[in-house]
């Protein structure tokens, strides 16, 4: 007996999507916090910006990188724990408010945990300034030095 041939196998049309859906979660997440936090009354947050928000690939945990402003310009002394866990804090309390917030604006399945935390990018860019501004003043500081022994 010859072998039957089987009709071709059925396969999903292709879609113009060529990237991962949490590419595309990640900056639509990134723009509902940043609204969220635009009409929050929170002193203890200063001047915050979301840096960026990386979500992982099975939706349960949303990284939201953050940075504030009067914490990184406290940077060019030293980084102050305390007003780093007041800014924690306040931003674990809205925690909440935040998930509720992208569930009824991303219209998601499953809404993501929401996990604030430091943008380190943004901590070693402050640190970097602080070390160049020392290496500045103590250049110019030993070329004076120099001139005065002439």
């Amino acid at each position: 007996m010859g072998k039957r041939s089987r009709p071709p196998r059925r396969t999903r049309p292709a879609t113009q999507r060529h990237y991962q859906r949490t590419a595309r979660l990640n900056p639509l997440i990134q723009e509902i916090v940043a609204e969220y936090f635009e009409d929050v009354e929170d002193d203890r947050l200063g001047l915050l910006t979301i840096t960026g928000v990386e979500v992982d690939a099975d939706l349960n945990v949303a990284q939201v990188f953050v940075s504030n402003l009067d914490a990184d310009m406290a940077a060019e002394t030293d980084f102050d724990d305390q007003r780093d866990q007041d800014v924690l804090e306040a931003l674990e309390e809205h925690q909440r408010e935040v998930r509720l917030a992208v569930a009824r604006s991303a219209r998601l399945r499953k809404t993501p945990n929401i996990v604030f935390g430091f943008d380190p990018a943004v901590r070693a860019g402050a640190k970097m300034d602080q070390l160049l501004s020392e290496i500045q003043r103590s250049d110019s500081g030993s070329a004076t030095d120099v001139g005065e022994e002439e």
